[in-house]
């Protein structure tokens, strides 16, 4: 029987009731699991590859070279033929593969004058920005072209600062536009699509200084060592710690701002990890940029050295455990200033825990240089007193590696340890 036009205005105003009904009562849509962490290994050689993937049974995603702009192709610590033939074994394997461009350790037209170095790495930038280097790109554009099963990370120089990159040391436009230019250049010789992306890592206390921009940045990177988790650095006899802090407890002291009687104070805090950095990983998540731990490796915290040149298992131990902390962090945020403004973080209720999408491990015996042993009967290069002389693979410390072990089964990374 066909409906009256009285009957379907009231029919209608039902079936909107119904649906309305059965809206309210749907779950919500739960949001999204973020993908898996990156495992990376550092760096420039497979023995750190192979000693990290012996010692824990872990698949990593991928590792980590250097390619140098003044050569014009991969170059490291130890020359050109270890960094381009980690970079073929993680491609040809189908790897992530972050790529450290650097000018700054050894500028393009530099003498080797240590006390010119920062004004040719100035004058370096300012020549990438205006495209006077762009042939020093061409092996690494030709490299990403011709393996299109792996992915890149590239990081636009790193470590960067002020001092190196911005002209006088206050002007950091030429950085910006260099980190533009790099970023065109490179996009468009390789073809290689969303297979490249670019990675903004500098200093921890300049982080927000020479920022390229959100349109060019994709992901914005940080080195992590000894003092970046509040542990001590050991050198020439002495042990350093990151500013001021609880030794004992291996915290690095800051303020945070709450409620106490219903005014705003400043509360003291013991951070687990260095308070840039903590303000670095709340200004990538406000840019909305996944956060690269591009560099990390445990330096020597005592002098206590076996002949091996491994350190007490304990603090490699504690090192893993502070890293595990950075990467799920939440908590208080230390005040300081931000984009030239002073924060004001009220509370303990920050969650940084999806901040950090991927770390880059650097396994190697570090008493060999840089790059570690690279050849078999290299000869140890770093003297006895450096911070540096230490034996730092995964594979010497077992309650390190257990550490490890459960940061990587713990904080979702895309592989875990077997063995």
């Amino acid at each position: 029987m066909p409906l009256s036009k009285h009957r379907l205005p009231a029919l209608l105003a039902a079936l909107l009731c119904l649906v309305a009904a059965l809206t309210a009562a749907a779950p919500a849509a739960r949001a999204a699991a973020p993908a898996p962490r990156a495992l990376l290994v550092g760096q420039g050689n497979t023995g750190a590859w192979n000693d990290l993937a012996s010692a824990t049974g872990a698949s990593p995603q991928g590792g980590s070279v250097y390619y140098s702009v003044r050569d014009g192709g991969f170059s490291g610590a130890c020359g050109s033929g270890c960094q381009s033939d980690y970079a073929s074994f993680l491609a040809d394997r189908g790897k992530q593969i972050e790529v450290g461009v650097s000018w700054k350790d050894d500028p393009p037209g530099w003498n080797g004058d240590n006390a010119t170095k920062q004004a040719a790495s100035q004058r370096a930038t300012a020549d990438i920005a205006a495209g006077r280097y762009d042939g020093q790109f061409t092996a690494l554009s030709s490299f990403i072209a011709a393996h299109p099963s792996a992915t890149f990370l590239v990081r636009v120089d790193y470590e960067v600062s002020s001092a190196f990159f911005c002209a006088g040391g206050t002007d950091c436009a030429p950085y910006r536009n260099a980190f533009r230019h790099v970023v065109q250049t490179v996009r468009a010789r390789s073809g290689a699509g969303g297979r490249v992306q670019f990675v903004y890592h500098p200093v921890r206390g300049e982080f927000d200084k020479l920022y390229p921009g959100d349109d060019t940045v994709d992901w914005v990177g940080v080195s992590v060592f000894n003092q970046d988790l509040c542990q001590p650095y050991r050198e020439n006899g002495t042990t350093y710690w990151n500013g001021t802090q609880d030794t004992a407890a291996r915290t690095c002291s800051g303020y945070y701002d709450d409620y106490v009687n219903g005014n705003v104070n400043a509360l003291p805090h013991g951070y687990p990890v260095d308070l840039n950095i903590l303000r670095m990983m709340w200004w990538a998540q406000q840019h909305r940029k996944p956060m690269l731990v591009a560099e990390s490796g445990v330096q020597r915290m005592s002098d206590q050295l076996a002949s091996d040149g491994t350190q007490p298992d304990a603090d490699n131990a504690a090192f893993m455990q502070r890293l595990h902390t950075l990467v799920t962090y939440r908590g208080p945020l230390p005040n300081g200033v931000v984009d030239g403004a002073q924060t004001h973080f009220i509370g303990t209720g920050y969650d940084l825990s999806a901040v950090v999408r991927a770390v880059t491990y650097i396994n190697i015996d570090w008493r060999y240089g840089f790059d570690g042993q690279t050849s078999p009967g290299a000869p140890v290069s770093v003297p006895f007193s450096s911070g540096w002389h230490v034996n730092s693979l995964i594979s010497r410390y077992p309650q390190g590696r257990a550490a490890f072990c459960r940061m990587l089964s713990g904080d979702g990374f895309a592989t875990t340890c077997r063995s």
